[in-house]
């Protein structure tokens, strides 16, 4: 006749293991959180190890049946359960939390913080806060220079921002032209994960070899210095010949040469 440890487990022989793994040790409820929050953790894995032990000896014995196999789950899930809803617990009475970004990490002493690599904000786009004053061909290119030619990539996200940004100061054409054209200072830029900001504008005759002015169209030597913040820091001073022409009452950029 063989012995009662090697018969098949009964269904009541099941719920009393589940039994088991719903019974939490004295000792995870008494001592420092640490001492606690240990001893829940061996328990955990004993009960893993008896669990894993109790299928193995199923396996060996017969093959499981429909209703032995359902009990079986019941286990893994009450195991679940029990996890969830007691060892998980902890000090906080019963209050889940659940972690966003960033990640909050539990010290020993049982206070929260975010643990996270902080970043350095990226700084806002230049704002067209520059006034838009089109009254002279100076007033005109200075404000343009000033907008177009500060530039944050990490914001902007596109040359197109940029261009767009500056469009008050410029004819349609020159906005269009400027938007279906890479840009080589800001590509630039780009490359170097830099921001530019401009530092001064002077505005004065073009240079030689450019049509002479007239009523409707003038041309104006247009010198930026910017300062660039990225991998390198460094100064640049722009130089570009802008062709500014009267529309109205309105002077605005309609070419440049050297971007």
């Amino acid at each position: 006749m063989a012995d009662d440890k090697d018969k098949p487990r009964t269904a009541a022989d099941f719920r009393e293991l589940l039994k088991e793994h719903y019974e939490v040790p004295e000792e995870t409820r008494k001592g420092k959180r640490r001492e606690r929050r240990r001893a829940r953790k061996e328990h955990r894995q004993k009960q893993r190890v008896n669990t894993r032990q109790v299928l193995e000896e199923e396996r060996r014995r017969e093959p499981m049946t429909a209703a032995g196999a359902a009990v079986i789950i019941a286990v893994i899930l009450g195991a679940g359960f029990a996890a969830t809803h007691w060892w998980g617990k902890g000090d906080d009475g019963g209050r889940t939390t659940v972690a966003t970004s960033p990640t909050p990490t539990v010290t020993d002493d049982g206070e929260s913080g975010a643990s996270s690599t902080p970043s350095a904000p990226a700084s806002p786009s230049p704002s067209s806060s520059v006034a838009v004053d089109l009254s002279t061909p100076e007033k005109t290119a200075e404000g343009w220079a000033r907008v177009y030619l500060a530039r944050n990539p990490p914001v902007d996200l596109k040359h197109e921002t940029v261009v767009e940004r500056a469009a008050p100061w410029m004819t349609d054409a020159l906005t269009k032209n400027l938007i279906g054209n890479d840009d080589k200072l800001w590509n630039d830029l780009v490359s170097n994960g830099g921001v530019s900001t401009v530092t001064g504008v002077d505005v004065g005759k073009a240079a030689q070899g450019l049509p002479v002015d007239t009523p409707l169209r003038v041309w104006r030597k247009v010198t930026v210095q910017t300062s660039v913040e990225g991998y390198k820091k460094y100064d640049k001073t722009i130089v570009l010949q802008a062709e500014l022409t009267h529309s109205g009452s309105d002077w605005r950029v309609s070419r440049v040469l050297g971007v």
